[in-house]
Order: structure tokens, then C-alpha cells, then sequence
């Protein structure tokens, strides 16, 4: 089992820092508000997926269930505390919808953070 592009039917990972911009709101907010929130991912080749909050998990320390994930599912983590910290807040999201996307918005223009 490999972690795939949203679309081809497993799971896709994407992970950032827990800073303004990034994944911060997937750590501050409490896990019940974010059930049901929508996501909204494009990708390169000009499609737009939503997919529905379904699952939040604080302090997780691996990927095993995103690595078998036998459906379509979006995941997204964020650290949870400074370097070094090993838990991880993950959030998992089930497909809703795709969609064709404005090639403007599926590659929108860079804004480069430099992290410390």
C-alpha cells in the first residue's frame, strides 16, 4: 500500500508547520468543530477536490493507517509542539466532490515562508 494524488482512489498526506498560513487552525480548533468542515485541495492538473472532516486524532506517532487505507481519504498533519515533540495532530477527511479548476487557482503563485 503507497499514499497516492488525490483522485487515484487511496490515501494523500499532506503535512505543514502549525503556524498563521499553514495548518495552525487544525491545532487550535477543538476536534468537534472541525467535524464536517470542508477542505478544498487543487492540484496540478487543474482539479478541485472537497472532502469532509471526519476524524481528528491528537498525539499519533505514525502513518499506519494512512499507509492502509483502502478508499479514497485526505490527510493532513501538523505538529503539536516545538522541535522535537513527537505526537502529531492528524485530521482525516473523506471525498465529497471533484471538480475541473481554474488553471489560475490550481497554480497560484508562490509564497515562500522561511522557516527557522
Amino acid at each position: 500500500p503507497d499514499l497516492g494524488q488525490p483522485g487515484l482512489g487511496r490515501a494523500t498526506y499532506l503535512f505543514a508547520h502549525a503556524r498563521e498560513g499553514m495548518f495552525l487552525p487544525l491545532l487550535r480548533t477543538p476536534e468537534r468543530e472541525q467535524l464536517g468542515v470542508v477542505v478544498e485541495v487543487w492540484t496540478s492538473d487543474d482539479l478541485h477536490f472537497l472532502y469532509s472532516i471526519v476524524d481528528v486524532r491528537r498525539d499519533q506517532r505514525d502513518l499506519i493507517d494512512a499507509l492502509t487505507a483502502d478508499s479514497e481519504q485526505l490527510w493532513l498533519q501538523t505538529s503539536e509542539g516545538p522541535k522535537g515533540t513527537k505526537g502529531k495532530t492528524q485530521v482525516i477527511a473523506e471525498p465529497l466532490s471533484v471538480n475541473a479548476a481554474d488553471p489560475a487557482d490550481a497554480h497560484p503563485k508562490p509564497k515562500p515562508v522561511v522557516c527557522g
